[in-house]
């Protein structure tokens, strides 16, 4: 079964057919910052072997998954100068982060999926690193204002956003 129409929303003032909104940070909605931040940036794609950010201390499974990952067409990877197992950093207005390139031609060339979830067990876990949280972690990058939050749903735009791309010199 699946619901097109939707009373609920309906009732509670809503569109009860499914509409398109735009992302409030996208190349339409927000032209001028997209000039600095030319790419659209997706998470939330799972990785085996890890379940959201769990696992990443299991010895076994880190070896086998040592490095958080970001995917980049091949033609974007090349204009902006980055290859294969390069470290990247991938920046948004709210912040950026490090992780390492996986070129792959699956992916639009307007858009990079970088993991989500990141942290190291082997750094330290008290404040302010927090087991390095902060230097590959998505959410890093991601917008908490309340004025972004989906009305409907409760929200955030953790996918879609602006971000810009560029190799770290430290590789």
């Amino acid at each position: 079964k699946i619901e097109l129409y939707s009373k609920t929303l309906e009732a509670l003032g809503y569109d009860a057919l499914p509409q398109f909104y735009e992302p409030p940070e996208s190349p339409y909605s927000k032209p001028d910052l997209a000039r600095e931040y030319p790419l659209i940036l997706i998470t939330g794609g799972r990785h085996l072997p890890y379940y959201h950010s769990e696992h990443r201390q299991v010895k076994s499974m880190r070896k086998m998954h040592p490095d958080p990952m970001m995917q980049i067409h091949p033609e974007t990877a090349k204009s902006l100068g980055v290859e294969d197992g390069d470290w990247v950093w991938i920046e948004s207005p709210r912040g950026r982060i490090r992780q390492k390139c996986q070129v792959f031609d699956g992916i639009d060339p307007r858009v990079v999926h970088a993991q989500h979830g990141w942290w190291f067990p082997e750094e330290d876990g008290a404040e302010p690193s927090l087991h390095g949280v902060w230097k590959s972690n998505i959410n890093v990058l991601t917008n908490d204002d309340p004025d972004v939050c989906n009305p409907i749903s409760g929200g955030w735009p953790l996918r879609g956003f602006l971000c810009k791309v560029y190799k770290d010199g430290v590789s």
